[in-house]
């Protein structure tokens, strides 16, 4: 790890230098912020402590150059009590942290300590994002939030629960599995079952294992899930349809660490992150008696909530490319774009299936595609024509502006062609265009 001290001080310079190489990280420092942006560029630093006040360009606007340039690295301030103000304004514009002066060496070395544990943490979720198909993409707030909630997963030292509540073909299992990656060495367990798939009468052998003799057709010992999870992370998808008896049982595992298979008379320690994930609202269930609420309460210690893609519309470009991008290497295409008018039907799309329907939809585009760009035609007809004109209320207005402008962005908005599409005349077309103002 590489850090840069920015700070006038020639005291608080050597006081930080001294103490930091004692942790066995690697400093540089600079007397002014002119300084410190040419050693950014120079050693590239994991993480920057920028003094506010500095002789030139103060510390709020090496601040913002930093995150302009260096976006990853991590930047702590530090200021006079004086001047807390200007540091909380820093915080609002990316910094991590910041001390007031006078500092003692033992606090800041504690709290520069958690900030590299973040910055490892954080560089481990990266670098998954970058190297797996099922990365967690996207740019809105909700999807860096959820990002932000599995670092912080990551920097716990003990296991907890975590209850994620999404609808299907968000990507329940993909968070599940980036926080075992952020969280567990990859040697570590992860154990899933979906409780859906699985008979009622089945799930309790399955998650707890079995004795021989325990029945009829108990042959030999069985390892359950829970077993093959201890020191790593156990994953239960669709936990609402969980039986309501097996319900009474998880909880007594997660409460006391311990379970005994069945049939079987010793208890068997249990430790391990525990992730439950459904796509039904458990209020809802334990008012009709489906769940149990104290199941839920100790599930719900981290609640994580993934949106459907439609409240996320901001992310499918990204989402599409990246599709894109892993169809043409798996399928040897060439394709380098989506053209403006695909991508703004993709936009529009309710899509109930959600990224799911999304990830399928690209797969089925780029096994026919034959050219180097994705356009409106070569989406299937449910997508470019959903009829959701009842369903969102629209007026007989709203549904002929909608057409035109449709029609427009398909011919490259050349009049003639639109108005001969819509068998209407050009005078007729640029009335309406004036009258629902289509720019």
């Amino acid at each position: 790890m590489k850090i840069l001290v920015i700070d006038d001080e020639r005291s608080i310079r050597l006081s930080l230098e001294i103490g930091l190489k004692k942790l066995g990280l690697e400093v540089c420092s600079a007397e002014s912020g002119e300084e410190g942006l040419e050693l950014l560029e120079k050693e590239n630093p994991d993480l920057a402590i920028v003094d506010i006040k500095l002789p030139g360009i103060d510390g709020i606007e090496v601040l913002k150059i930093i995150k302009k340039l260096r976006p990853s690295c991590i930047v702590i301030m530090i200021t006079y009590m004086i001047d807390v103000k200007l540091a909380v304004e820093a915080m609002k514009i990316g910094a991590y942290d910041y001390f007031t002066k006078p500092f003692s060496l033992t606090d800041i070395n504690d709290s520069i300590q958690k900030t590299l544990e973040y910055i490892e943490v954080k560089r481990k979720l990266d670098s998954f994002n970058k190297n797996h198909e099922a990365a967690l993409i996207g740019n809105s707030h909700s999807i860096q939030k959820i990002r932000e909630t599995i670092v912080e997963i990551g920097n716990l030292k003990y296991d907890t629960s975590i209850l994620i509540q999404a609808e299907s073909g968000t990507g329940k299992e993909v968070v599940a599995r980036l926080i075992h990656k952020v969280k567990n060495n990859s040697k570590d367990s992860f154990m899933a079952i979906n409780c859906a798939a699985i008979p009622k009468n089945l799930q309790e052998s399955e998650l707890f294992g079995y004795e021989k003799g325990a029945f009829s057709d108990a042959k030999t010992d069985k390892v359950g899930l829970i077993e093959k999870a201890n020191g790593g992370i156990l994953f239960l998808d669709e936990i609402g349809d969980m039986d309501i008896g097996l319900q009474a049982k998880m909880l007594r595992v997660l409460q006391e660490k311990k379970f005994r298979r069945i049939g079987g008379i010793d208890e068997i320690s249990f430790k391990a992150t525990i992730i439950a994930a459904t796509n039904k609202n458990l209020l809802e269930e334990i008012k009709l008696g489906n769940f149990r609420q104290d199941l839920y309460y100790r599930l719900n210690i981290i609640p994580i909530h993934i949106p459907p893609l439609r409240e996320r519309k901001e992310d499918i470009l990204l989402l599409a490319n990246s599709f894109v991008n892993e169809y043409n290497e798996k399928l040897n295409k060439n394709v380098v774009s989506i053209n403006s008018s695909a991508m703004n039907i993709l936009k529009e799309y309710s899509w109930p299936g959600n990224v799911r329907e999304l990830k399928n939809l690209f797969e089925r585009l780029m096994i026919f595609k034959k050219g180097d760009q994705i356009t409106e035609e070569d989406l299937p007809d449910e997508i470019r024509m959903e009829d959701s004109y009842e369903e969102k209320n629209y007026t007989l207005e709203n549904i002929e502006e909608a057409a035109i402008k449709k029609s427009l962005e398909k011919n490259n908005w050349n009049i003639t062609k639109t108005a001969n599409e819509l068998e209407i005349s050009r005078q007729t077309l640029r009335k309406k265009i004036e009258k629902y103002e289509i720019k």
